[in-house]
């Protein structure tokens, strides 16, 4: 048998996988994409399909064996729930049978989880999610693991595109009904879906299961233009997931300041929202400091697998 001496990271979505394979110095030897690995989007069998394939693929280009393979970390999307992550954890198992791969050492890690690790080199630090749904994780100087947030869009996603696209709507029927102020994202969301009427809104929302989280770059195009109501959801939203990272920062005794990196789809570039968030961040939380990632999560995913073949 081969000495398992490589590590392998991969970083998967809802629509690809990015996998990179690496030496034990960290040295990257291969890298590779294919479909999705969010067991929800492509289903289980599909996305460990799609996993085992990276690591074939990758290893081939390498010239190398799977099976000097020490350990195989994959960050995912979709794997949050205990039940889903129990399956594709399975799934793998029983696929990978038949390749001569059932001695593989690999872990499935959300997509927040690498996403930290990449962003501060395996080092401490924050990094704020704001894309459909929201959290806020942070690895602690001690090494601990902890998150603030993320309770989903029934308890919590404060900041989310999905609470931004709520409260877009609730700006819309107020406006409607003529108790409200928000005539340009009434006018911006009937042309963009239709909602010309209360019936329609109704419609929408409570029978044909509406994405809201759809509505909220309707919300940050109209705040770069300008539009007082979209300005003022983006304001609420980003004083909202400020105290949601104040209440992290508390925890991390001995960083000063606290890096904070910023991603998903609403803050990972610059957007209005991002820069009201940094504003809100500025004034609310003073020991945090808004900082590029380090590293990309693929990368991050890299950073754990060789912890994980030092027994870390």
């Amino acid at each position: 048998m081969s000495e398992a001496t490589l590590v392998f990271g991969a970083d998967g979505g809802g629509t690809k996988t990015l996998g990179i394979l690496a030496d034990r110095s960290g040295t990257e030897l291969a890298r590779m994409q294919v479909g999705p690995g969010n067991p929800n989007v492509a289903g289980v069998d599909a996305a460990a399909r799609n996993l085992l394939e990276l690591i074939g693929g990758c290893c081939e280009l390498a010239k190398r064996s799977p099976l000097e393979i020490g350990a195989a970390v994959f960050g995912l999307a979709g794997v949050g729930s205990q039940v889903v992550r129990a399956s594709l954890d399975e799934a793998l198992r029983v696929l990978a049978a038949p390749r001569g791969w059932s001695s593989l050492r690999m872990f499935l890690e959300t997509d927040a989880r690498i996403a930290l690790e990449g962003a501060f080199g395996g080092g401490a630090g924050i990094v704020l999610i704001a894309g459909t749904g929201s959290n806020v994780i942070g690895k602690l100087p001690s090494g601990d693991v902890t998150s603030v947030g993320g309770w989903g869009r029934v308890l919590g996603d404060e900041g989310s595109g999905y609470a931004i696209g709520l409260e877009a709507a609730r700006a819309v029927a107020r406006e409607i009904d003529g108790r409200g102020d928000a005539p340009r994202l009434r006018a911006l969301l009937a042309d963009r879906f239709g909602w010309t009427s209360r019936d329609r809104v109704i419609a929408a929302v409570y029978q044909e299961k509406f994405d809201l989280a759809s509505v909220a770059p309707v919300v940050l195009g109209a705040a770069s233009e300008g539009d007082a109501a979209a300005v003022r959801i983006l304001e609420s939203a980003a004083h909202q997931l400020a105290a949601t990272l104040r209440a992290l920062v508390i925890r991390m005794e001995g960083s000063t300041p606290v890096g904070v990196v910023f991603t998903g789809g609403l803050i990972d570039h610059d957007t209005p929202y991002a820069a009201i968030l940094r504003h809100a961040i500025g004034t609310q939380v003073p020991g945090a400091e808004v900082v590029p990632a380090l590293y990309p999560p693929a990368r991050g995913a890299v950073i754990l697998a060789h912890q994980r073949l030092q027994g870390r």
